[in-house]
């Protein structure tokens, strides 16, 4: 299978181009130190034939595969973070192929905290012909499960792995994998193995060894080895006898991260038995504050928990490397009250704000509908634990239900929140146009326990 068996060439080159050389223009330094292994640059002149101006030529940058993934797949979750992922990113063309199937490792972005794989895949055959479209329908479903391995171990942590992909052909597809390293130790230059023993339904080996080059995020990374024991109290609402229970944690916070592709903090805890159905654990049950007050808010990403162990690698945004410290305050749905929907807002007075709960507000930003969406963008003030749920209504404040899927993205720079619902097909498009309105649930259970906080130096 040749790598040029498929050329795209796109319909707006001439566009295209002068975005280069504006890139060039203003980016000649910042590239100079980038590792970006590529091959060539096919420079297309149409109408003329002739030798470029070399001024020119040197001024209009090679497209790193990152950016590259980007231009492919526009609808990405992850197009906030391109940058980052270019600045911690090396490429590559290492491919492995069996089955019929080619694995193309393109780049790589790696940080103390995470691994981010971008690749290719292309099969002899249709994709279609190999995975049944009915049933997963979106190149996330049919893309490849990578591991990664050191030393033989699959450091591919138990839980949630982030990824995403995009068809390019019907025999081709580009994908990223986002996983979590904030627990496993990786040195800079350290030879690290990409592998997956299935893809497009087919068994398999496709595996690329690959040094992984940390040196650009070194310089932005902060590891605060803390490897100290909390105790943090906390309040509940026991469904089984309804009725207050009170229970202390005793969890052992291994360190702090700030890094250029994410904030963590790393928490080891040994579950409370509550009853014979319940061990209790602090999970993402807190919130964080810099030692200025600033809250950082906490994304749950999962994590590993036994009735004897739990551990939690957990994201937050709003720090940088300059942080001092980390205040933990305890949340909990601590009574039994049930919420109650707020007022629907029209959606003629954006940006618009609905309290969520005694201590926060989500603000509603922007607002879209299309044939075969509904967008819309929100931030946060103050202390929001959760995510929101938005209800539609129309000018008279009839509801208006929705049938869609939702995917939700998070700018880690500015703090906002993308939410796209995708219609699926039985929708009553004519109701979804009328929606003027929106409301949410102002969760009235919800308490902040200031008086158990607990402070964390770095």
């Amino acid at each position: 299978m040749s790598k040029f068996d498929n050329i795209n060439i796109p319909d707006n080159l001439d566009e295209i181009t002068k975005k280069a050389i504006n890139r060039g223009k203003n980016h000649k330094r910042k590239i100079r130190y980038r590792k970006i292994a590529v091959a060539s640059l096919v420079v297309i002149s149409i109408g003329t034939v002739g030798i470029m101006n070399t001024s020119l030529a040197d001024s209009i940058p090679i497209i790193s595969k990152i950016s590259q993934y980007f231009n492919d797949n526009i609808k990405s979750l992850y197009k906030s973070d391109k940058e980052d992922f270019e600045e911690t990113g090396t490429d590559f063309d290492l491919t492995a192929e069996d089955k019929g199937i080619e694995l193309t490792l393109d780049s790589i972005s790696i940080d103390e905290n995470y691994l981010v794989i971008f690749y290719t895949v292309e099969s002899d055959e249709k994709i279609s012909h190999l995975v049944d479209m009915n049933k997963y329908k979106s190149a996330d479903q049919v893309s490849p499960l990578l591991d990664a391995y050191k030393d033989g171990e699959n450091i591919t942590p138990f839980g949630l792995v982030e990824h995403e992909a995009t068809y390019i052909s019907d025999n081709k597809l580009k994908g990223m994998r986002k996983i979590d390293m904030s627990e496993t130790t990786i040195e800079n230059n350290q030879k690290i193995e990409i592998r997956t023993d299935e893809i497009f339904g087919k068994k398999g080996d496709w595996s690329i060894s690959v040094n992984v080059d940390k040196s650009k995020a070194i310089e932005n990374t902060r590891v605060y080895n803390i490897n100290k024991d909390f105790v943090v109290n906390n309040k509940y609402y026991d469904e089984e006898t309804k009725k207050e229970v009170k229970v202390k944690h005793e969890i052992t916070v291994e360190k702090v991260i700030i890094s250029p592709l994410a904030n963590k903090i790393i928490i080891k805890e040994k579950p409370v038995k509550v009853s014979n159905s319940w061990y209790a654990t602090l999970d993402t049950n807190f919130v964080l504050f810099d030692e200025k007050g600033n809250m950082l808010d906490v994304l749950d990403k999962g994590g590993f928990m036994s009735t004897s162990e739990a551990s939690k690698s957990i994201e937050f945004l709003g720090a940088d490397e300059d942080i001092k410290s980390i205040t933990l305050v305890p949340i909990s749905d601590y009574t039994n009250v049930k919420n109650h929907l707020l007022e629907p807002q029209s959606m003629d007075n954006l940006p618009i704000k609905l309290e969520v709960s005694d201590y926060g507000k989500i603000v509603i930003e922007n607002f879209e509908i299309t044939d075969k969406e509904v967008k819309y963008t929100y931030s946060k003030e103050g202390i929001v634990p959760f995510y929101p749920t938005i209800f539609f209504y129309d000018e008279d404040g009839n509801k208006v239900d929705i049938s869609s899927t939702v995917e939700e993205s998070i700018d880690r720079h500015t703090g906002r929140y993308t939410v796209t619902r995708k219609l699926y097909k039985d929708n009553d498009m004519e109701k979804i146009r009328s929606i003027k309105k929106v409301s949410a649930f102002s969760d009235d259970s919800l308490k902040v326990f200031y008086e158990y906080k607990v402070k964390i130096d770095l």
